[in-house]
């Protein structure tokens, strides 16, 4: 099953906080209640994105994890 987005985000290589940063201008850059697809290998950036979406109110719809590479689906808050 895919899931549809409407902004792509590569942070892999990156280490914290560096996806967090990243996610966060990439979810500035699109409208609520869109979808942002954040991909890393911080294996600790998961942490980092439960405690941004719930203080901000944005909603991981998904995350997976591929071999290392992990993807995170998060729907900008309304």
């Amino acid at each position: 099953m895919s899931i549809d987005y409407d902004k792509f985000v590569d942070a892999k290589g990156l280490k914290c906080p560096q996806p967090l940063l990243l996610a966060k201008h990439g979810i500035d850059q699109i409208k609520a209640g869109q979808v942002l697809l954040l991909e890393a290998t911080d294996s600790h950036t998961d942490l980092d994105l439960d405690v941004w979406c719930e203080r901000f109110g944005h909603t991981i719809i998904d995350c997976k994890d591929s071999n290392g590479v992990f993807s995170f689906w998060i729907k900008k808050s309304i």
